[in-house]
């Protein structure tokens, strides 16, 4: 009785009242096989892929447009295991004002928005185990300012007043800059940001990256350098490439992830080296399946290596 009030409700309502409204998603989901060295491989399903999104606008006139998002992370296959999983506006969710002065946003919002970029595998990329790379967060709490895009450069400014109610209070703040400049065939972007763990110390990361596309052929880098609020840093780098041809893209990818460097003078020996290799084939516009294989090899025999393979299938809509 309830669906069909809800129904009888949306159906009531005026056309142009949901006119603006987008709806979209990207659900994929993958077979993986995991190795650590020393063990048995294990099966399993898991998501590769999964968020639906809501959004809006409206013409204020002038030149000024409101604007919101809804967006929610889905997960087709283990919905228990991520507390973030199947959570309503999980997502970058947010409400802000759009006009020629830029974008600004309140709400639940992706920090470092630019990061990543080199992380091109539907689901394990080369920095599949870095503690460095593609960090970028959702963080409640967020404002954030988008610039306009002139002559090819956009900035990104952003500032938490905490993740969280408690975060809140303790003035947990957290801030993020992001610039990047896109010319024809290439491109360049910075991601910065700086949280506050506690009253006296503040962690920092940074991230570059590079892309250049040569027709078919498109090359990536990323580096990346990370400290702790304890004092630790620990920096790393990695290479990508993809190649079109025609339905199928093979993907190559390597990090370079170096040993922690603690704040007293130590370096502790827990580096590694990663490589990825895959394939991804397009069955339309929107419907995809791949295969994709990555390893970590650590500098210390110690610990144990890690390979993952993956096949999987996705949809856009």
């Amino acid at each position: 009785m309830k669906k069909l009030i809800v129904l009888a409700t949306l159906a009531a309502l005026p056309a142009a009242a949901m006119a603006d409204v987008v709806i979209s998603g990207n659900l994929a989901v993958g077979i993986t096989n995991t190795k650590v060295e020393g063990k048995g491989s294990i099966n399993t399903e898991d998501r590769t892929s999964g968020e639906i999104k809501f959004a809006g606008k409206e013409d204020l006139g002038n030149g000024l447009k409101s604007i919101w998002q809804i967006a929610s992370r889905i997960n087709l296959s283990d919905k228990q295991d991520d507390a973030r999983d199947n959570a309503w506006s999980g997502r970058d969710s947010f409400v802000g004002l759009q006009g020629n002065f830029g974008t600004v946003t309140l709400g639940n919002i992706y920090h470092m928005p630019t990061s990543g970029a080199m992380a091109i595998f539907e689901d394990n990329s080369a920095s599949f185990k870095s503690d460095l790379y593609d960090q970028g967060d959702r963080i409640n709490s967020t404002i954030a300012y988008k610039s306009p895009t002139v002559a090819g450069f956009t900035a990104v400014v952003q500032h938490s007043f905490g993740s969280s109610t408690a975060n809140e209070k303790a003035k947990l703040h957290q801030q993020a800059l992001s610039l990047a400049y896109e010319g024809e065939g290439f491109s360049v972007s910075y991601d910065g940001a700086r949280a506050k763990e506690d009253a006296n110390n503040t962690s920092k990361l940074h991230e570059l990256n590079a892309s250049v596309s040569l027709d078919a052929l498109t090359l990536m880098a990323g580096y990346a350098r990370g400290k702790e609020a304890n004092g630790d840093k620990r920096s790393g780098y990695g290479l990508a490439a993809s190649y079109a041809m025609g339905n199928i893209t093979p993907k190559i990818g390597f990090w370079k992830e170096g040993d922690n460097k603690k704040a007293n003078g130590n370096k502790v020996n827990d580096g590694h080296k990663a490589y990825a290799l895959g394939a991804e084939y397009a069955l339309s516009k929107r419907t995809r399946a791949g295969v994709e294989l990555a390893k970590a090899n650590y500098d210390d025999n110690a610990t144990a290596d890690v390979r993952t393979a993956t096949v999987y299938l996705g949809t856009k809509f």
